[in-house]
């Protein structure tokens, strides 16, 4: 009976060893690139909401919480500024910034870009973004919108590589 307790308590170690070696920090990063075979606008939907990532987005109390904004206040009614989280890099090793945030803002605008929930998810002809500082930037706005924090919440963020080797545009939907 000792022989076989004792020979439990090896194997139970042995597995305890050997699961710890196995730790997340020995998996190779994942490499790759999305492929998409079936061109409907409704599949860039869900890969954009589940890859990418937004400046702030809708808890599942229907809040918003900070993503890559770590904070936002409105000047006045027409403009908001938004603080930019530090430290963030691309999966390619570039550094997220207001000039990052910038191109997609300039992309979001010119297309104008069709959304699942609806048009008005865009933003009214004249809207802008300012750079303040590589951490913040500022939207102005034609007119007060009391959507703009919501529109901001599904504005996908992607780097220079996405738009070089890929882009929005009517053909990659």
């Amino acid at each position: 009976m000792q022989k076989l307790f004792a020979t439990s308590i090896v194997l139970m170690l042995c597995a305890i060893w050997w699961g710890d070696q196995s730790s997340a920090q020995d998996a190779p990063a994942p490499q790759g690139e999305i492929r998409i075979v079936d061109e409907n606008h409704r599949n860039w939907v869900w890969i954009t909401l589940n890859v990418m990532e937004h400046l702030m987005e809708l808890d599942t109390d229907g809040m918003l919480v900070p993503r890559l904004a770590t904070g936002w206040r409105w000047l006045n009614d027409r403009t908001l500024e938004v603080e930019l989280r530090r430290g963030v890099t691309f999966h390619n090793g570039e550094v997220f910034d207001a000039e990052i945030v910038k191109l997609n803002w300039q992309e979001n605008i010119r297309l104008r870009q069709p959304h699942q929930s609806g048009a008005y998810m865009n933003f009214e002809p004249g809207s802008r973004l300012e750079i303040v500082s590589p951490q913040i930037v500022r939207f102005i706005f034609p007119e007060p919108d009391g959507m703009a924090l919501a529109k901001l919440s599904v504005m996908h963020i992607a780097n220079r590589q996405f738009y070089r080797e890929f882009g929005w545009d009517e053909k990659s939907w």
